[in-house]
């Protein structure tokens, strides 16, 4: 498949964007910063903690609403840009799949709030454990960028209707979401309706490209939500590493395929990448946070939920 340069000529005029945010992935830092960019009665926010109900509400909103909207973003599988009615395009960072893994294990660990949160310290569950208790961490960045619906991929489901017809649910049948075609699918929307793939280990490179694509104006950025306690990648033994790997597969084609994307787009544009993010982290560096800064952000983000919500 041939990969494409992605330059700012593709992205047509008016074009909504649709984050399609992937659980651990920075994407977090990212809202911030579109928070900040845009007016927050034209951003549509899926919560983190009611995805389905965000996404059902939002596929009833009126047309008029819809056409007025210029970010939609969160943890959404691709495919919403259908319920819009202007030309759309889609943004995302990539991770490694086995360090996103890790953060997601480490994430789910320590918030109280994560479904899987008294299992796993009831029950002490080491990271494979949780990859298959969580299948859905399993290839989850295949499955985003495919389009598979989280609410499809329902293991819970599969098992009363199994036990219905007198036989549990196969291993296939569990993890049909996970293959090959599934892969090709990503791989194809990427890049047909992606204008820009970041990798999160570039992640100041990506928002240099973000901004000159889509005329961003921010000077610096702050990291957020950062995995509390998270095991450093070499402290853990290389067999849970490899079996980790091992189920993340077409995970692990799908991020190398998106750092190729990605290290074509910075070869296409004409800017001094380096220069411009060595600026950034300057800026970063001598701006001083005041109170009334971090007011101004969380102002900005509750603005931009409670717009979501009507």
């Amino acid at each position: 498949m041939e990969v494409p340069g992605v330059t700012s000529n593709n992205i047509s005029p008016g074009a909504a964007i649709l984050f399609l945010h992937i659980h651990k992935t920075a994407g977090t830092t990212l809202h911030r910063i579109i928070e900040g960019e845009y007016n927050p009665f034209r951003i549509y926010t899926i919560f983190g903690g009611a995805i389905e109900w965000s996404i059902n509400h939002f596929k009833q909103l009126p047309e008029r609403r819809l056409a007025a909207l210029q970010v939609v973003k969160g943890h959404m599988s691709f495919g919403l840009h259908e319920y819009l009615p202007q030309p759309s395009t889609y943004i995302t960072f990539l991770r490694d799949p086995v360090e996103r893994c890790i953060s997601a294990y480490s994430y789910s660990k320590a918030n109280p709030a994560n479904p899987f949160y008294h299992r796993i310290n009831r029950e002490r569950l080491d990271l494979l454990a949780f990859l298959d208790l969580a299948r859905w961490n399993q290839n989850l960045q295949c499955k985003t960028v495919a389009g598979i619906d989280r609410t499809e991929f329902r293991p819970v489901k599969l098992l009363r209707r199994s036990l219905r017809a007198g036989a549990p649910p196969s291993e296939q049948e569990l993890d049909r979401w996970s293959n090959a075609s599934v892969l090709e699918k990503a791989k194809e929307n990427l890049v047909r309706h992606f204008s820009f793939v970041g990798v999160s280990d570039r992640f100041p490179e990506g928002l240099v490209l973000l901004k000159h694509l889509f005329g961003w104006r921010f000077s610096s950025y702050s990291s957020y939500r950062k995995s509390r306690g998270r095991p450093k990648t070499e402290s853990l033994d290389p067999e849970i590493l490899a079996a980790v790997e091992k189920r993340n597969e077409f995970d692990r084609a799908l991020y190398d395929f998106g750092k190729r994307m990605f290290a074509d787009t910075i070869e296409r544009q004409d800017i001094d990448v380096e220069r411009e993010v060595a600026a950034i982290r300057e800026n970063a560096i001598g701006k001083q946070k005041s109170i009334f800064d971090f007011g101004g952000i969380a102002a900005r983000a509750a603005a931009s939920h409670l717009a979501s919500l009507l």
